[in-house]
């Protein structure tokens, strides 16, 4: 009998081996998919921050362009607005011409007709303080004697910016 009971400790103790063999193969099962679960979950974690991230700089990308061609609309509005200006000087310069030529003809501008008294012995900066109040004629007036006699620049296109509007 103690060889049946030899073989049957021997075999508890096979039964034994195999269970905590099992056992072991079980638990390092679990915590290889608990680690892949880990994993996984770190992943998309990763993926939704990632999205977002790309979401935020999306936005701010579409703001920053929206004003750039806000911007952009603007100065194609603005030059428009230039050279239509320009092309109604264009426009009116025959006209002009012929004033001046119908006023030389007639005998000229002298400097006692203008609307500004000494227009002769002023400056630039004297005369542009002076231009307010004065008709569109008078304004002409003064144009065309300044380009017939000294020709200043920078006053003939402060006359002529006075004078844009009146056009228009």
């Amino acid at each position: 009998m103690s060889e049946f009971r030899e073989t049957g400790r021997a075999a508890e103790a096979f039964a034994s081996g195999i269970g905590e063999s099992y056992r072991a193969v079980v638990d390092h099962v679990v915590g290889l998919q608990e680690r892949n679960l880990r994993f996984v979950l770190g992943i998309w974690d990763r993926v939704a921050e990632e999205a977002r991230h790309q979401s935020a700089a999306n936005r701010e990308f579409a703001k920053e362009l929206a004003e750039r061609v806000e911007a952009q609309r603007e100065n194609v509005r603005k030059l428009a607005g230039e050279i239509t200006g320009s092309y109604l000087d264009l426009l009116y310069a025959p006209l002009a011409y012929y004033r001046q030529g119908l006023r030389l003809i007639e005998g000229g501008i002298e400097e006692t007709e203008l609307p500004i008294e000494g227009y002769d012995d002023l400056s630039v900066a004297e005369i542009s303080k002076r231009l307010d109040g004065l008709s569109v004629e008078e304004i002409r007036i003064i144009r065309d004697y300044e380009r017939l006699h000294k020709n200043r620049e920078s006053l003939l296109e402060q006359l002529d910016r006075r004078l844009k509007p009146a056009v228009s």
